[in-house]
């Protein structure tokens, strides 16, 4: 607000009063039409309503108008009902700002070209929104800039489109006058549609797996904590090894639906305190088999059968060098997996501590483990500086029998019992 208290105690020039009306009002109902993305930034047709104003003032009041036009960012109709005028404040202020240097490099670049000068406008705004909103965010949701980040740079390309299609909105108003308008409003509209349809689908596959979820948690507790924490670790190891946005979107379902195959387990083998005889053990490998079972018959969740299954789980040098994704998907999972298995109590065995689990895994690392995957991990863990595992546990599942305090064990559904003559 004390740039444009400074812009006006300057003199500076107003545009004239009918398009500074016209695109005021449309930035507010572009506001309006916002999208949030998981991390809780969201996106909006505002930057195309802001080129589109700055175009159509010209040279002639082109800093002012754009800083006045930008304060409409801010205004929206949930954050007001809602008493939340701090983040309207927050909004309007870091609209106008972007909104004024998008401007102001305009009318530097103007004497180079046309072209230039929105260019320039494009990516000055673009870089204000976006290193203010990535701040914002981050700090009031307290997540880190990189996830954040991951979330917002796959809708960047909506900069160039919305702005080039503002520009040229911005041009025809300045021949035609307000007929152009619905030149705006019209791909707004479409964009505003499709951008709808997508979070409708993404918020379905959410429900499929929540409901996965659900009956595992009714047949067993344990299960279904584990289930989270270990979509927690993956996601912990796919951005320490820069995944895309959309690539850890399919980890995390992988990741949530990798225990899915238990369904298939009886309950008494679950829970069992003891080792496991060669027979109930036959009847925990099939949970596998399950899995793909079941993931195969819902579309979206085909592409996650080679990492929720065990196909991959076993790390293989060879797999390793292909470097294929959903590969590296399945050994992400399985060091997830098997760091929280370590780290919790479960029928079978107490909860480990988080030093012998990291050793543990290193230990395992480069023969069962995916070293680039366990280092990740461990470096993921330690750089936020959290515990788990014994003395450090959040939930604990009480069992009818308590577990026994034994070594690091199986991480999968406890340990077989040893042939007759074989070490125990």
């Amino acid at each position: 607000m004390g740039l444009l208290a400074a812009l006006l105690a300057g003199g500076a020039e107003l545009p004239k009063i009918q398009p500074l009306v016209i695109f005021s009002v449309l930035l507010v109902v572009a506001a309006n039409a916002d999208f949030s993305l998981p991390s809780a930034a969201e996106i909006s047709p505002c930057f195309m309503a802001v080129l589109a104003s700055i175009a159509a003032f010209g040279s002639h009041g082109v800093v002012l108008g754009a800083a006045i036009v930008g304060l409409g960012g801010g205004l929206r109709r949930s954050l007001v009902h809602k008493g939340r005028y701090t983040a309207v404040l927050f909004d309007c202020s870091q609209y106008l700002i972007a909104s004024a240097a998008a401007a102001s490099l305009y009318i530097q670049l103007e004497p180079v070209g046309t072209p230039a000068a929105f260019a320039g406008a494009v990516a000055a705004f673009a870089t204000v929104n976006v290193v203010l909103v990535l701040l914002q965010v981050s700090f009031n949701h307290r997540l880190s800039v990189r996830s954040v980040w991951s979330d917002m740079y796959p809708e960047l390309p909506n900069y160039l489109a919305f702005g080039l299609l503002g520009v040229l909105v911005g041009e025809l108003y300045r021949s035609l006058g307000p007929v152009v308008i619905p030149l705006l409003v019209i791909p707004a509209a479409i964009a505003r549609q499709a951008f709808a349809s997508f979070l409708e689908l993404r918020a379905a596959h959410d429900a499929t797996v929540k409901v996965f979820i659900r009956t595992i948690e009714a047949k067993d507790e344990y299960t279904a904590g584990h289930t989270e924490r270990v979509a927690k670790y993956a996601l912990y190891i796919g951005e320490e090894l820069r995944f895309s946005a959309p690539a850890l979107s399919h980890l995390r379902y992988a990741a949530l639906l990798h225990d899915v195959g238990k369904l298939a387990v009886p309950r008494r083998i679950l829970n069992k305190p003891g080792r496991l005889t060669e027979d109930e053990y036959c009847i925990v490998q099939r949970h596998n088999q399950v899995c793909v079972d079941i993931l195969t018959r819902v579309d979206f969740m085909r592409s996650m059968v080679g990492t929720a299954s065990d196909r991959h789980a076993h790390f293989n040098v060879d797999e390793a060098r292909e470097r294929d994704r959903l590969v590296q998907e399945a050994h992400i999972v399985a060091v997830a997996d098997a760091f929280d298995a370590m780290t919790s109590t479960r029928s079978y065995r107490r909860a480990l501590s988080q030093d012998v689990a990291f050793e543990e895994l290193r230990d395992k690392s480069g023969s069962q483990f995916n070293p680039e995957c366990v280092e990740a991990l461990i470096r993921a863990i330690e750089r936020r500086g959290e515990r788990y595992g014994k003395g450090y546990e959040e939930e604990t599942v009480e069992f009818d029998v308590p577990p026994p305090v034994v070594g690091v064990g199986s991480a999968g559904l406890g340990d077989l019992i040893p042939h007759r003559g074989a070490p125990s």
